[in-house]
């Protein structure tokens, strides 16, 4: 009868035991955080985590947005489609009573020395709806806030493509009609800037860059010509047959322009405003023209930086129309 009553005890604790360590889906105020998440506005427990991709009507704006939920915290951003998709960075608490957070520009943590702020925005996302309101800075008039869950938007450059030849560059080029081009103009650092409709990459350092100089590349670009063989981040007299990564540049040529690809390096991730993410992969490619080259690169291994190297004319050739659905490109041998 003793060891009826022991084992009787033993299964109550270990059913309590079980009661109190059941997941809940209320937020865990005990909870470990996250780390390599961007945008850094807010801290984000482990758990519960969900991710959400959202349009719809922000006040009189259209906009997409993301939102990543960890725990009590929440992380963000949204930007204008129809406007200059300026990434506005988002912060804030999750709560019972619904999403509360605030809003800023050009910066990557929310305190007076750094942060722009812009405005405040508070709801409820339940059935695949956030209902609420949209409070600008100094305001006293709240806009109403109408937004849908939708699917997360890739940046695999599906669909239509578009033609940029312009007299400012010796050079034109395709990409996808979707994405944003931006030509930036920073003195002689001058540079065009492709930046994905995915507002959840928004938050990353991690648009596609197609920069121009002129003559040869140079050692400041990490490619030293030994005789006729490239070389990238090794000098010429470096033995590089033990190195772990392959400094001889894959090449090949397309329309009489030849195409190196120097991909085979560290890469690291950077939220878009500053702070360090993670190791990642990348693509980056070296087109050699007549009398100047070109680097295209992007903080991605997918194929889109050799279909736009593909589409590549020197000077301001118009042999695509102005949008056209792109075959898709082989990769270089």
């Amino acid at each position: 009868m003793r060891i009826v009553v022991n084992l009787l005890a033993l299964f109550l604790c270990a059913l309590t035991a079980s009661a109190q360590t059941a997941p809940s889906s209320e937020p865990d105020e005990t909870a470990g955080e996250q780390t390599g998440f961007c945008p850094t506005t807010h801290n984000l427990e482990l758990a519960p985590k969900a991710e959400y991709w959202l349009e719809g009507v922000l006040g009189s704006k259209t906009v997409k947005m993301y939102l990543n939920r960890g725990g009590s915290g929440v992380v963000g951003l949204f930007y204008e489609p129809n406007g200059d998709w300026k990434p506005i960075l988002l912060g804030g608490m999750w709560k019972p009573s619904g999403i509360d957070l605030s809003a800023g520009a050009d910066s990557a943590a929310f305190d007076s020395e750094t942060l722009a702020p812009i405005g405040r925005l508070q709801g409820q996302l339940t059935d695949n709806l956030f209902l609420g309101q949209w409070t600008p800075t100094g305001s006293d008039n709240a806009e109403p806030v109408h937004l849908s869950v939708v699917p997360k938007i890739e940046c695999d450059g599906k669909g239509v493509w578009k033609r940029f030849d312009s007299q400012k560059w010796p050079f034109s080029f395709s990409y996808p009609a979707a994405w944003h081009l931006v030509e930036e103009h920073d003195g002689p650092g001058d540079y065009i800037r492709l930046i994905c409709p995915d507002p959840e990459s928004m938050a990353y350092d991690n648009d596609v860059i197609v920069k121009e100089a002129v003559g040869k590349p140079t050692e400041e670009s990490g490619l030293v010509l030994c005789g006729k063989e490239w070389r990238y981040n090794a000098d010429c007299g470096d033995d590089i047959k033990d190195s772990a990564f392959d400094h001889i540049p894959v090449q090949s040529v397309r329309h009489g322009m030849k195409i190196m690809d120097i991909s085979a390096r560290e890469w690291r991730n950077y939220c878009r405003y500053g702070g360090y993410v993670a190791q990642t992969d990348g693509t980056d490619r070296v087109v050699l023209l007549q009398n100047g080259w070109i680097r295209i690169t992007w903080q991605d291994a997918s194929d889109i930086v050799g279909r736009i190297v593909e589409t590549v004319r020197a000077h301001t050739a118009k042999s695509f129309p102005a949008d056209h659905e792109l075959p898709k490109a082989k990769k270089p041998q």
